[in-house]
């Protein structure tokens, strides 16, 4: 188990850390996702010992670890670039931990080589063990270089970007086998990334972080399905970004009103409802209840075609429709549509969560004239609210 508990961290000036506290159940695998800057890189080496905390403690199965180096820890560490030995075999490589240990806990060189062999069978390249770095392929050296981090029986694994350097078909491949042999191994592990498809695919669990702290924590199908901040929203795939109006226990959107009976404490509010693409349904233009569109582009894409389309008072949208829809409306560019928010998360200016909306609380509505703001207040436009919801400054 992993306590990561209320650890900061600045260089210079700059807080990379901010009092972040995370716990890690044995036998998990935990993904760091978050936009480069974020800290994680950064968490990922404190937990291992490579850099230190200037706050807070890390406990790893009990034990403080805080003032441990990396080697007392007993972690297993896979570096982005790899980090092999160019002059050694694959073999000498992947039995590098064990050759360096004090002589009293050293095994054998039989039981040494007979080790490193185990572990390129398990990665799947036993038979490259007499080969050199240069002669292996990128999904090749990062199979050694992971083998050479569970050489050393690590209680914990941790991985920096691993498939970063990667080609897209590679990485692929490698992430689906890396879950199959975390599944095998059952090792705590930790990886970070940057890429959502990649945490979704292969973590137990999800920590999206966000200039040094943690902005959300949960299952893979949680973080997406239901966000809980605008940044998340906004950095778990494509999203569109719908300026809307609360008033009277009720959301408008574009003309488009629904029941939101959990503000029935807000009197009168500008909002953000944000939408996934594949959660626009295009319709034919003039369907009852639908906002009218344009098509600016398509992009056909097998099976599935994404659409940019220009919404009046809503501005430039993505919808992802199917291939079969897109033939029926006979969608080209300059296509007059229909478009439909079947399914939408909303946030008020102060950016507080509000209900997850589903079509069939859509009632049709009036063109809105906008809500009456309380004495003291004034409108904002949708830019700042955008950047106090997702905690830029300019």
């Amino acid at each position: 188990m992993i306590g990561i508990e209320h650890v900061s961290k600045t260089f210079g000036r700059f807080p990379a850390i901010n009092d972040v506290s995370l716990d890690i159940a044995e036998g998990e695998l935990v993904a760091l996702l978050g936009p480069s800057g974020s800290g994680k890189t950064t968490l990922l080496r404190i937990i291992a010992g490579l850099e230190h905390a200037d706050q807070g403690r890390i406990v790893l199965d009990g034990v403080d670890a805080t003032n441990m180096g990396a080697r007392e820890r007993h972690v297993g560490f896979v570096f982005q670039h790899y980090g092999l030995f160019r002059h050694m075999t694959v073999l000498a490589n992947v039995s590098f931990g064990l050759d360096i240990r004090p002589r009293r806990s050293r095994p054998s060189r039989a039981d040494r080589t007979k080790r490193a062999r185990e572990l390129l069978d398990l990665v799947q390249i036993g038979n490259l063990g007499d080969r050199y770095p240069s002669q292996l392929s990128g999904g090749q050296r990062q199979r050694v270089a992971l083998a050479r981090a569970l050489a050393i029986e690590p209680r914990i694994l941790l991985l920096d970007e691993p498939f970063g350097a990667l080609d897209a078909k590679v990485r692929k491949e490698l992430r689906r086998w890396l879950r199959e042999l975390h599944d095998t191994l059952k090792i705590t592990g930790v990886f970070v990334t940057h890429d959502q498809e990649e945490a979704l695919e292969v973590a137990d669990r999800v920590v999206v972080m966000n200039q040094g702290a943690i902005e959300q924590v949960g299952t893979p199908t949680e973080v997406y399905d239901a966000p809980g901040t605008p940044f998340v929203f906004e950095f778990m795939g494509h999203v569109n970004s719908l300026p809307c109006t609360v008033h009277n226990r009720e959301i408008t959107v574009g003309g488009i009103r629904f029941a939101a009976p959990e503000y029935q404490e807000v009197e009168d509010d500008f909002a953000v409802a944000f939408v996934r693409p594949h959660a626009l349904e295009v319709v034919a233009p003039g369907t009852d209840g639908s906002l009218a569109a344009t098509v600016l582009h398509e992009l056909v894409l097998g099976p599935t075609v994404r659409l940019d389309i220009r919404v009046e008072k809503l501005g430039v949208l993505e919808a992802e429709i199917s291939r079969i829809v897109h033939d029926e409306l006979r969608i080209k560019r300059g296509s007059r549509i229909g478009i439909i928010p079947r399914h939408m998360q909303t946030f008020l200016s102060g950016g507080n969560a509000g209900p997850s909306v589903r079509m069939e609380e859509r009632r049709d509505a009036p063109p809105p004239t906008p809500p009456q703001m309380p004495k003291g207040r004034t409108g904002r436009p949708l830019s700042e609210i955008m950047r106090r919801l997702s905690g830029r400054r300019d």
